[in-house]
């Protein structure tokens, strides 16, 4: 659903883009660096979104990166304490179960010794 809603809002904004550059095809001059050029304003609106595209692309990946790593980062540590207290649960459980053998060995004893 979200990402519906986001194309739907992408779609849109990409309309009123167009609609934008198309209504305003005459043409500018554009300074950049010391040169002058003479372009469309629709090549100049088109050619400056592309290049926010790509910046905000750059930018997130970058974030996205090292949120993967983090992620993976955080996998093993959960990873490794599971196993932590998979190894606590198993000895507590042996312990246990040792107590357990003991205890109706002692009450079979306990049984024999009353037959008698």
């Amino acid at each position: 659903m979200k990402n519906q809603q986001r194309l739907i809002v992408g779609l849109v904004l990409a309309l009123v883009l167009i609609i934008f550059a198309v209504l305003n095809g005459q043409a500018v001059a554009v300074n950049f660096f010391g040169a002058q050029f003479s372009w469309p304003l629709i090549v100049v609106i088109i050619v400056s979104v592309l290049i926010g595209a790509l910046i905000t692309f750059l930018v997130s990946s970058t974030s996205m990166a090292k949120n993967s790593k983090a992620l993976k980062a955080a996998e093993a540590v959960a990873a490794n304490a599971k196993a932590e207290q998979d190894k606590a649960v198993k000895a507590a459980t042996e312990k246990l179960q040792a107590q357990v053998t003991a205890l109706q060995q002692q009450v079979a004893d306990a049984t024999a010794a009353e037959t008698k």
